[in-house]
């Protein structure tokens, strides 16, 4: 059937569906399984079968509620929720916030890749595990992983570095594939927007084979997704600012194609321009007026920001990348005794993905270009960027290259994961080993398409007579610069970027090491041995050239390309060894008002090869005062190293959003502000620079000595499962996790880097630079979003999650479910303490007090349906302005606090997502049939304006963006 006849049947069959949709119904708070199953052999090792590995603990044991908070996503689940990838499942949990990666992230991302982020904590701080083996940092990708491969999910919200070393500060994702899996399965989906884009086909096959000695599960899962324009949604059509005057304005970038150039007052405050007083946004700036050619003072109006700002978002931005993975898996087991088993786990994908953002903006200073006060069509008699020699910074000049078409960053990433290794038991005893080496890769290729070389147009632009060819840049429709342009048009391919891990480890158990009064006491220990590497080569013609005027100072950063683009090589690493313990001892059992107290001691030992050494412990107690009735409390030593890019990344720009504290005269002494006074633009975006601390302090002189950061983790909860209502389970934890040496890393951070040298820490202030000359003079030039050490962060807050599966009816069976997420505290201090908690931030992402997912599930035979409601609270963005904060900090203006600081705080309001879904399987010819809608209320997401986000007008990494979306499925075994 031709695709375009199968869309539409689709669509307008669950158009007509009252009960379409998708679920997660079966997200609850159950106890988890085994990790791996115990090696079968005879009834002597009966005590075997029945310990289990739960994630947050190596010791195997019997009872599956510990004093580990883990929530478990069954396969059942998985199927049931009409999801693709795994990245839209787990990112819907009420336990993830803050800015995890997503396909929705356009500008900053692309890569078509999904993160985790417990607690608001990040990426770096959430450790994801494939069967219980470490995924470090940079393989992190929900989406390579195919759901039909995947058994259940087990979320631990703890801290965890006593037993899985760095990272797991937040907690884990731990994913367990399919095992002794028999049979075949093969199952395709399609799904399309209510708008008729966004369109997604998907087909999976699997096939297993089981016997006594061992197993097989091979698998092929292909998806791909269109993308979504942001003109083609009504929030996102147009670039909105509201600064804190209260309005809003349909804006842009200053980047406009009629061009925003900054003249001096010796110009500007004459005819025909009078200073250009009153006019908004103004920043003494002058553009081209329409159908002129721009060779004459005339031709020149006042710059009007309201008026004259480029609407970048209706010129090809994304509001959901597009994306095509494909992926092969291979799991296997065989016994080789009865007391050995080899084992192999083998992943492998591809994916093809692209960014696609607003034609080349061209800014004089920043990319190093000179266009002499002389040069053919100049009508101004001053000179604009920079001196060619670095000894000197003009005036501003900027403009848009519209006529290259939208810039695009195409991106092939390969993901590669092999563990393999023995395990079993030694004779008839309690202790199982195990001894495993894994190899994870990715590379990734990219291409710039849409770019310009300017190298090839440095005489044109410098050119002061006919016969040169000079450019009229001040008129980019200008068939002469067209031509020109399109001359020096071009596209940029880098070497790959390769990262590698490799890594190998052994350990012992034993579920009853020796006996004590309360039960036996169980052990775990093992050591491993872990290398990360990272390298890539950067195009010649890319690589960053650094110029400094008489005084030393980073006069600009340049290559042959925009200096969006210009970049340089990476390379580097480093190696850790660790070795770890960990003890259950059984205290009391079966005593008055003490049905059983156990306590688990753990520590791990790390020594890295270029940060030294640290220990990191747990001490946790599980105390059941009655059966039904689990407390449990957990204190442990949790700890992140750098990774191998916080270390060694070469640089690579960022269009940050920040507030510029610095502008009027009673801040200039500030050192944020370096003894400037100017007039502040209320430009949002900044010239970010994102880079690992080692280029830092080898290209632009700064001192950061980056080092782990280290904190402890609490957790105090409870599990009842009463006798007396059966099918009931109740779950609630409260958390406290308190860093140290807090590392800042990653795009984005260019307002903490701001609001933390403002208010005293003076290591950021090396990473702010500013114009000491020109029209632009006092501006922020550059900030080096440099990986750098700052400050205490102290987050608090709870989950309750609620399940009951109700009695059995004639009308089919139910099952409920609710699970939230509240945040009391997310305080950070660098020199001043700001409360993130309840707020959207421009570097910790969103951070709302509350979030919730309830949903209820009905089987009845052959049928099922489900509904799920996410919820996700209010909160505010920006500040109170108070005293000294009055002209800094993270305010809901680009303008900070001035002049309207009582418009210095937007709140935003609740928004809840319901999705309802329904399936019928066909036993005959075991085929499941579903179908589904998600966003069924076709909810837009609030508007936080682009001062505050770098994509669509709103937050694109916590809300949906594409709208009601319908799913049609169809999954066969055999």
């Amino acid at each position: 059937m031709p695709q375009h006849v199968l869309s539409t049947a689709i669509r307008h069959a669950l158009r007509a569906w009252p009960l379409a949709g998708t679920s997660l119904a079966c997200l609850v708070a159950v106890p988890a399984a085994a990790q791996n199953a115990a090696p079968a052999a005879d009834n002597a090792k009966s005590q075997n079968l029945e310990t289990i590995v739960v994630t947050g603990s190596n010791i195997r044991r019997v009872d599956m509620e510990t004093a580990n908070p883990v929530l478990t996503i069954d396969h059942a689940a998985i199927e049931k929720s009409g999801k693709v990838t795994l990245g839209d499942l787990i990112q819907q949990l009420p336990s993830m916030a803050g800015n995890a990666m997503n396909p929705n992230v356009n500008n900053g991302g692309g890569t078509g890749a999904s993160t985790i982020s417990l607690r608001g904590l990040g990426t770096q701080r959430s450790l994801l595990l494939i069967n219980g083996h470490r995924v470090p940092f940079q393989l992190q990708d929900l989406n390579i992983i195919p759901a039909s491969a995947v058994e259940r999910i087990e979320v631990l919200s703890d801290g965890s570095s006593a037993v899985y070393g760095s990272d797991a500060v937040a907690g884990v994702v731990n994913i367990i594939t399919r095992n002794n899996y028999q049979g075949a399965e093969i199952g395709v989906d399609y799904g399309i927007s209510d708008h008729d884009d966004g369109q997604r086909r998907a087909v999976h096959a699997m096939f297993g084979q089981s016997t006594d000695k061992g197993s097989i599960l091979l698998g092929i899962n292909y998806n791909k997704t269109d993308s979504v324009l942001a003109a083609n949604r009504a929030y996102s059509h147009d670039a909105l600012y509201k600064y804190n005057t209260g309005y809003v304005v349909h804006g842009g970038s200053s980047r406009t194609p009629n061009g925003a150039i900054s003249l001096p007052a010796s110009i500007l405050g004459g005819a025909p321009f009078n200073g250009c007083k009153g006019i908004a946004g103004n920043g003494g700036r002058v553009t081209r007026k329409d159908g002129t050619t721009g060779t004459s003072l005339s031709d020149y109006r006042c710059y009007n920001g309201q008026q004259d700002a480029f609407n970048y978002q209706a010129v090809g931005n994304y509001d959901q990348t597009p994306s095509e993975r494909t992926g092969l898996f291979a799991l296997g087991n065989y016994k080789i005794t009865d007391n050995v088993e080899a084992f192999m786990e083998i992943f492998h994908n591809k994916t093809v993905s692209r960014t696609q953002i607003a034609p080349v903006p061209l800014d004089a200073q920043q990319d190093n270009l000179y266009i002499p006060s002389n040069q053919y069509y100049n009508p101004f008699g001053v000179a604009f960027g920079n001196a060619p020699d670095g000894s000197q910074q003009y005036n501003e000049f900027k403009t848009r290259l519209s006529s290259l078409g939208p810039r695009q960053t195409n991106f092939s990433t390969t993901h590669d994961l092999v563990t393999a290794g023995f395990k079993g038991s030694f004779a008839d005893s309690s202790w199982t080993w195990f001894a495993d080496a894994s190899y994870g890769k990715v590379t990734q290729h990219g291409e710039n398409a849409n770019y310009i070389n300017y190298s090839r147009l440095t005489s044109n632009f410098a050119c002061t007579q006919a016969s040169c060819n000079p450019i009229n840049i001040f008129n980019i429709y200008d068939p002469n610069t067209i031509s020109l342009l399109q001359s020096a048009k071009t596209s940029y391919k880098n070497s790959p970027l390769n990262y590698q891990m490799k890594s190998a480890e052994f350990g012992v158990s034993s579920s009853s090491l020796f006996s004590l009064p309360a039960g036996d006491v169980g052990f775990a220990a093992g050591a491993s041995y872990r290398k990360e590497y990272v390298d890539s080569v950067a195009d010649a013609q890319l690589v960053s050239q650094i110029t400094r005027d008489a005084a030393g100072n980073i006069a600009s950063i340049s290559c042959s390309g925009p200096s969006s683009i210009c970049t340089a090589n990476t390379q580097g690493g480093y190696n850790v060894k660790e070795a770890y313990a960990e003890l259950l001892v059984p205290i009391l059992k079966d005593q008055p008002f003490v049905h059983s107290l156990n306590l688990t001691l753990g520590d791990r030992y790390s020594k890295y090869s270029n940060f030294g050494s640290t220990n990191n412990w747990k001490v946790a107690i599980e105390l059941k005062p009655i059966e039904d009735l689990l407390l449990r409390a957990t204190v442990s030593k949790v700890f992140r190293a750098p990774s191998v890019t916080d270390l060694f990344a070469g640089p690579s720009a960022d269009s940050a959003t920040a507030t510029d504290p610095c502008g009027p005269a009673s801040v200039a002494s500030n050192p944020a502000c370096q003894g400037y006074v100017f007039q502040n633009t209320g430009t949002s975006q900044t010239n970010g620079i994102v880079n690992g601390s080692v280029y830092s302090n080898s290209a632009f002189g700064t001192k950061i000595n980056l080092q782990p950061e280290h904190g402890k983790s609490f957790d105090y909860g409870f599990v009842y499962d009463p006798n007396w209502l059966p099918g009931l389970s109740v779950s609630a934890d409260y958390y406290r996790i308190v860093l140290d040496n807090l590392i800042v890393s990653g795009p984005g951070i260019a307002q903490t880097i701001l609001t933390s040298c403002y208010y005293g820490v003076q290591e950021t202030c090396q990473l702010i630079t500013r114009n000491t000359s020109g029209s632009s003079y006092g501006q922020i030039k550059y900030i080096y979003e440099s990986s750098f050490n700052a400050g205490t962060l102290v987050t608090e807050g709870a989950d309750l999650n609620l399940r009951y599966r109700l009695p059995e009816t004639s009308f089919g069976n139910f099952t409920a479910n609710f699970q939230t997420t509240y945040i009391q505290k997310y305080d950070i201090t660098t020199g001043v303490t700001q409360g993130f908690a309840g707020h959207f931030d421009r570097t910790y992402g969103n951070l709302v007090r509350w979030r919730a997912l309830a949903g209820l599930d009905w089987n009845w035979g052959a049928f099922n349906a489900n509904w799920t409601a996410r919820y996700i609270g209010r909160g505010r963005i920006g500040y109170a302005c108070n005293g000294a904060s009055a002209a800094a900090g993270d305010a809901a203006g680009a303008d900070g606090c001035y002049p309207h600081p009582e418009n210095a705080i937007l709140k935003f309001g609740a928004y809840t997502y319901h999705n309802i879904s329904v399936g019928y399987n066909i036993e005959p010819l075991n085929t499941m049939i579903q179908v589904g809608v998600d966003n069924v209320g076709n909810k837009q997401p609030p508007i936080f304006y682009q001062e505050n986000v770098a994509n669509a007008n709103t937050d694109v990494n916590t809300y949906d963006t594409v709208g009601r979306y319908f799913f049609g499925k169809i999954t066969v075994k055999f």
